[in-house]
């Protein structure tokens, strides 16, 4: 069974015939859409988003037609598919075989994660040719954006240059030891003084990892970074100027973050809608974002209580986080107030 199969598996696991296979594609390609969003949260899919940008329509139609034939998933309406009861047991010991990283967070950390690796990756080469006084390299990273931003950080580092490399080291081995995953997985992409690091299939093919587990594992790593820097930045001083991170930053899409402008105002979703020349259910789509990424709303801000407590319990009585299923027993509950409730209790 092949790791990209075993990630397949497990949304549609998770989903229950209750979401297209093409709900699986947007989140692992990290569509942000206000129902991709929605569902990776509703679904406690939030680790795998855009965990595989390269998967295509095409690739995720093949893995499916197989998965049908191998007899782990059946088909329940077109394009809605379920994990064969037959084969459960099997399906559950495949994530004990080949279990996910415990540091992968792709909805946490997908703003920050390909910069993050662009910077260190080329701090890294810099530092070791500043070391023995080399000048003569081709950059690693091509993005000027990356240059230039390495440029201004090593004009503010209070360090001697000569410096640079023996406190980066530690920084690193600091950061690396505690992960219970290879450091290799990162170690072989380096590019230092007189080496060159390795591409993600050499990594891949030299660790004898399969293509797609090899990348899990090194977002995993770099997720797993990040999350130790920012906890200690006084600890990772060259590490921390990698990370681009704003606590009061929230995850959220552009034009959501224009809705939450003037939400933050009172505005209602009739005014809002009407200012913003968009539609009530465009709207909508934007406060679920928000209920779902910003800690200062909850479903209460939209949801009298007692309906709350009506979705909840009908979801728990249930077992589904189908909107068609909640909205035929509560026929005066909106899809709007199950949305929202999902939302924030999409877990039970």
């Amino acid at each position: 069974m092949s790791y990209e199969k075993i990630i397949i598996l497990y949304c549609i696991y998770k989903m229950n015939g209750e979401r297209t296979i093409y709900s699986i594609l947007h989140l692992l390609k990290g569509k942000k859409s206000s129902q991709t969003i929605q569902d990776i949260h509703v679904f406690q899919l939030t680790s795998l988003f855009q965990t595989y940008p390269s998967l295509t329509r095409e690739h995720l139609n093949e893995i499916v037609q197989q998965l049908v034939e191998e007899e782990w998933i059946i088909e329940v309406v077109e394009n809605y598919y379920v994990i064969n009861k037959t084969k459960k047991m099997e399906v559950e010991s495949l994530w004990i075989e080949k279990p996910f990283p415990d540091y992968l967070k792709g909805w946490d950390f997908h703003p920050f994660t390909t910069a993050f690796w662009e910077k260190l990756s080329l701090f890294v080469q810099v530092v070791a040719h500043l070391s023995e006084q080399s000048v003569s390299y081709i950059p690693i990273q091509r993005n000027p954006l990356i240059q230039a931003w390495l440029k201004r950080t090593l004009l503010s580092i209070p360090l001697k240059k000569k410096e640079l490399n023996k406190q980066l080291y530690e920084e690193l081995i600091t950061c690396l030891e505690g992960s219970s995953l290879d450091p290799q997985i990162l170690i072989n992409r380096l590019t230092g003084w007189n080496k060159v690091g390795l591409t993600a299939e050499q990594t891949s093919i030299l660790l004898q990892k399969e293509k797609f587990e090899y990348q899990i594992q090194f977002l995993s790593l770099l997720h797993y970074m990040m999350d130790t820097i920012l906890l200690d930045k006084n600890k990772y001083l060259l590490l921390s100027y990698m990370i681009d991170w704003d606590q009061n930053h929230y995850t959220i899409t552009t034009s959501t973050a224009k809705t939450l402008a003037l939400l933050n105002k009172g505005m209602s979703i009739e005014e809002i809608s009407s200012i913003r020349r968009l539609k009530i259910s465009t709207i909508e789509d934007h406060l679920i974002e928000i209920l779902l990424n910003v800690p200062d709303y909850s479903a209460e801000f939209f949801v009298d209580q007692k309906k709350i407590e009506r979705i909840k319990n009908c979801m728990e009585k249930s077992s589904s986080k189908s909107l068609r299923i909640i909205k035929e027993q509560l026929t005066d509950v909106s899809y709007f107030e199950i949305r929202v409730v999902l939302s924030r209790y999409g877990d039970l």
